[in-house]
């Protein structure tokens, strides 16, 4: 909506709000690895796999590419309540998702 498209179900993706909050109408940001303004990682277009990882204790995403890596700090995904939650689900073996 922010950048012209519809509200309809095809042209929206499900984030978790603080997520959402970060992003706004952003659809780059700067990878800190290169140094350059890249896309931000597309759901729709683009395989998660691609781009992100898990680390061995399966609670931090590490980016696997410049569009990955820029994703990671421009929606703040490894911040402290959401790092904390994920600490939780591995202990009860509910996390990290099967690829």
């Amino acid at each position: 909506q922010a950048q012209g498209g519809a509200t309809t179900f095809d042209n929206l993706c499900f984030a978790c709000r603080r997520c959402n909050e970060f992003k706004g109408s952003a659809t780059e940001a700067h990878d800190p690895l290169m140094n350059e303004i890249v896309p931000l990682f597309h759901p729709r277009n683009q395989a998660w796999s691609d781009h992100f990882a898990w680390d061995a204790s399966g609670t931090h995403l590490i980016g696997l590419t410049a569009t990955g890596r820029a994703t990671i700090v421009a929606l703040n995904m490894n911040n402290e309540v959401i790092v904390d939650a994920r600490h939780r689900r591995v202990s009860v073996g509910w996390h990290p998702p099967e690829p």
